[in-house]
């Protein structure tokens, strides 16, 4: 009995031993200050199916000129039938080949540039409560 159980220790700890390891992920990271804010950081509004809604905010830069474009995540019962963009205040979509630049600013005064933030609801879209990222991108 005692030598079942011996060599059942030595079966264990030979396939521990024999654990094989498939990759190993590395990350370097980056944290810098941002010199870039926006007002409000934060919105809630309740849209209906079929609905556009439109919030203006407010980007202030506190360091030198700067390109900067937008990309967005939604999340929710249906992704997919929500839209959401950036426009200037002319109307020009904001995206990775049409940026929007950010004047040179200071602590003490910083630059504003105001955008208008659209989110297009589908007519198919499942009703429910949905949340949006939107992540402005320096070039």
């Amino acid at each position: 009995m005692k030598r079942a159980q011996l060599l059942l220790v030595f079966l264990l700890a030979g396939v521990a031993a024999g654990a094989v390891y498939h990759f190993t992920i590395k990350g370097n990271v980056e944290v810098s200050e941002s010199e870039v804010e926006v007002e409000p950081q934060t919105f809630s509004v309740e849209v209906g199916k079929g609905a556009v809604y439109v919030r203006e905010v407010t980007i202030k830069n506190y360091g030198g000129e700067r390109e900067i474009y937008f990309e967005y995540v939604v999340e929710g019962p249906e992704p997919e039938a929500v839209e959401v963009f950036v426009n200037d205040i002319y109307g020009n979509r904001i995206h990775s080949k049409n940026r929007l630049s950010l004047p040179a600013g200071s602590p003490e005064n910083p630059s504003e540039v105001r955008v208008n933030v659209h989110v297009e609801v589908g007519e198919e879209a499942l009703a429910g409560e949905y949340t949006i990222y939107i992540m402005a991108k320096e070039t």
